[in-house]
């Protein structure tokens, strides 16, 4: 998996004690910035008429299969922004949820700054 770095750093996350993914943070992407969108998908997700209880088995059912020892899922390469973005989501929302800690000793969040200006890839 890569880091993604912006101009203001990434927002990784980790899960079962594995990097999953990272986003960029920029100054418009803030970590409020994309807890603000999980939010805003778990309230879609939660007015489309699926419970809460179901929403919450099937993210960490996906959670947990992507980040499994299988062939098949270690070997996917999250593509595209938008992708990784929704993978990322899915995290913040099992925080939100807290079924997974934001600073657990295995999973959660990890922020960093940018080490210096010129490194950016996304």
């Amino acid at each position: 998996m890569t880091v993604y770095y912006g101009s203001e750093g990434d927002i990784s996350f980790y899960y079962n004690g594995k990097f999953i993914v990272s986003r960029p943070l920029t100054k418009k992407k803030t970590p409020k910035y994309y807890f603000d969108k999980a939010e805003e998908l778990l309230i879609e997700g939660l007015t489309s008429g699926e419970s809460l209880i179901d929403l919450r088995k099937r993210m960490l059912r996906f959670i947990k299969r992507y980040s499994s020892e299988t062939k098949y899922w270690r070997d996917i390469e999250l593509q595209t922004p938008t992708d990784r973005d929704m993978f990322f989501y899915t995290g913040l929302m099992l925080i939100k949820l807290k079924v997974i800690e934001a600073d657990g000793e295995t999973e959660g969040i990890l922020i960093s700054k940018p080490k210096n200006g010129n490194r950016r890839n996304q």
